[in-house]
């Protein structure tokens, strides 16, 4: 049993091991894992951008779409706030009244970013939708190499690079940015090569219009045992227009920035959200299995089962090892050697984004730290996560505004 649970906490790092070692071979070598990209065409486009609780940022992100390098007649940003408790709707209304092609409009009720997408795809007119987060900084570059992607009709959906805006706030956004750069620079790339992105962010994802029609009202009516889910939309997004046989791709020219969550209850709240949307997405794949074998890269099945399935796995194994008496007698002896791990992904980390994105570089040391995390947020988050399915908001930006009553 010991080796059992020896090789179930070793297993994350082989994970990681093959897919960095796979996902670097096809990056070097093959040419298909990259689209091949038309900057003639220029569809029509329309960024919907629901709104909670965001304050001024929300200007700033409306401010970098705007300055985007991509005809400005083409470009509408459809601004939809979601009952903000705080005066993210006046900001929107300032955005409106300075640029003409920004629309700044506000639901009757609070509804959550999945309903709030619907409603702002509503006012438009776009061919292309881009879908994002009210936190969200393009690059200036972002929408034309967003667009660029879909001359391939296969395509259904295209999602950007997204970076830490914070990189160096403290110890918890240096390792998020380690994380995030990791996942769109490697881990999504060997996705790229079978055109089968399992999810694309929402911070950045673009969409072909009729496509998101197609789909809108599966989004809207996703549920948990007849109740209603509001989280995780990007990834079920993706996941159907997979089983519609589309392909989807992440560009990391299309450069986005987002703010990382920069105390224990915000990053708790971000990974819980997150992990709810894994597991829902593992049940259900589960559930329809036969029909993503017949649909889905066999590559693509792999990424949707094994990382899920690992994470069920843990808590169970933790308990055991607790328990047992285990984690005293071997896990804790490891530790340094996982320590020394992380610290040298950090240097090699730091070396690469020093020639390639300065900003952000962080301090391989904290990164050391990042070992310890994934222990403890593997564990419990995953337990929370299971006996929370039922619940979703808008995670790390509080609560809405309250009803108005009469009188």
């Amino acid at each position: 049993m010991d080796a059992l649970i020896k090789l179930i906490f070793t297993l994350p790092l082989v994970v990681m091991a093959l897919n960095f070692g796979v996902t670097l071979v096809l990056r070097l070598s093959a040419k298909s894992t990259f689209l091949r990209k038309n900057y003639t065409l220029q569809p029509r486009v329309s960024i919907l951008l629901p709104c909670f609780n965001e304050g001024r940022q929300v200007f700033r992100t409306i401010k970098s779409i705007i300055a985007n390098d991509y005809p400005i007649n083409k470009v509408e940003v459809i601004a939809v706030d979601d009952c903000s408790a705080d005066n993210t709707y006046l900001w929107i209304e300032r955005a409106a009244r300075r640029w003409a092609n920004v629309q700044a409009f506000k639901n009757p009720v609070n509804s959550g970013k999945h309903q709030t997408l619907s409603n702002a795809m509503k006012h438009a007119k776009g061919e292309i939708l881009i879908c994002i987060d009210s936190d969200c900084i393009f690059d200036r570059r972002a929408i034309a190499e967003l667009t660029a992607c879909f001359e391939d009709p296969r395509i259904g959906a295209v999602g950007g690079r997204v970076g830490i805006s914070n990189p160096r706030s403290n110890i918890l956004t240096q390792c998020q940015t380690l994380v995030y750069y990791y996942a769109f620079q490697i881990m999504k790339m060997s996705q790229n090569w079978t055109r089968n992105v399992t999810c694309i962010s929402g911070c950045m994802f673009a969409v072909r219009r009729k496509h998101f029609e197609a789909i809108e009202e599966q989004v809207k009516s996703r549920n948990w045992f007849g109740i209603g889910v509001r989280d995780g939309e990007d990834r079920y997004m993706t996941h159907l227009l997979l089983l519609k046989g589309l392909k989807t791709y992440i560009n990391i020219d299309a450069q986005c920035w987002t703010a990382a969550p920069n105390n224990l209850k915000q990053l708790f709240m971000q990974q819980l959200r997150w992990r709810r949307s894994g597991l829902r997405d593992l049940f259900w794949t589960l559930r329809t299995f036969r029909t993503n074998l017949a649909i889905l890269h066999p590559l693509t099945i792999i990424n949707l089962m094994i990382p899920g399935a690992l994470t069920v796995m843990w808590p169970a194994m933790y308990i055991y090892a607790i328990s047992s008496g285990w984690v005293a007698e071997q896990l804790f002896l490891t530790m340094p050697f996982y320590f020394l791990i992380y610290i040298c992904v950090g240097l090699l980390f730091n070396l690469y984004a020093h020639r390639h994105n300065p900003e952000q570089k962080i301090s391989p040391l904290l990164v050391g730290s990042l070992g310890l995390w994934f222990i403890v947020d593997s564990f419990f988050t995953t337990l929370v996560a299971l006996c929370t399915f039922d619940v979703g908001d808008w995670g790390t930006r509080g609560a809405a505004a309250p009803k108005a009553t009469a009188g």
